[in-house]
């Protein structure tokens, strides 16, 4: 299923440089520098990818799963282990991240991280890892990389929350060639988001507050 998975971003990462030739074809009559030969190539392979993400199910990597740990650290009880995992086979990428966002937003009330007792930070940790594995299949080698997922940050005065991840291999990155990115929106209304985020504070927000319920997915490729 796995080499299925990867087959399917391979179809297309295809269609995405087949794209890439015909243009650079067009513009053939003219001469062209091979920094911006590198650079749309890489604009074609990042677009490709963020366009997978939206499409291709975890099953499809092999599977997603991790393990709740309400108590803040992990339960090594053979009684509830088999009960104390989640499996989020038919998920997309983009949804995985969406979820990941509403389980696991930041809140800083001045120079304080807030760290809720959850059962839900093992997700954070797996899905970091599960997106690293991805990357390193299909860019590892290629390109350096920096992969960012981040909301907008809601300045409440008192308290700022938001969501940010950032996963990267920039060990032999030389020069910029591209910066993608796509918007997608949360599965939540800006009402919901509100309630979610209002019973983690404990408090009331504010009725005229707006929530921008959008996910902003980047993804920089680096010549190397």
């Amino acid at each position: 299923m796995e080499e299925k998975g990867f087959g399917y971003i391979a179809d297309v990462l295809v269609f995405s440089l087949l794209v890439s030739v015909a243009i650079t074809f067009l513009v053939a009559i003219s001469p062209v520098d091979p920094r911006v030969e590198s650079e749309r190539y890489a604009s074609s392979f990042a677009r490709g990818l963020l366009l997978s993400f939206q499409h291709s199910t975890a099953d499809q990597f092999g599977g997603f799963d991790y393990s709740l740990e309400p108590l803040g650290f992990e339960l090594n009880l053979p009684l509830i282990e088999g009960s104390a995992r989640r499996e989020l086979l038919h998920k997309t990428v983009a949804q995985l991240l969406s979820e990941d966002v509403l389980l696991n937003m930041r809140i800083n009330v001045g120079e304080t991280d807030l760290t809720f007792l959850k059962t839900n930070e093992a997700m954070d940790h797996e899905l970091k890892n599960f997106l690293k594995t991805i990357l390193e299949k299909t860019i590892g080698g290629r390109f350096g990389y920096r992969m960012r997922a981040n909301t907008k940050l809601i300045d409440l005065g008192f308290a700022r929350v938001y969501f940010e991840i950032e996963i990267e291999e920039m060990s032999r990155a030389r020069n910029q060639l591209c910066s993608e990115s796509v918007m997608l929106s949360l599965p939540e209304s800006n009402i919901d988001l509100k309630k979610f985020i209002e019973n983690a504070l404990g408090m009331t927000l504010p009725s005229k507050l707006e929530i921008d319920t959008i996910i902003e997915v980047s993804l920089e490729l680096w010549s190397t």
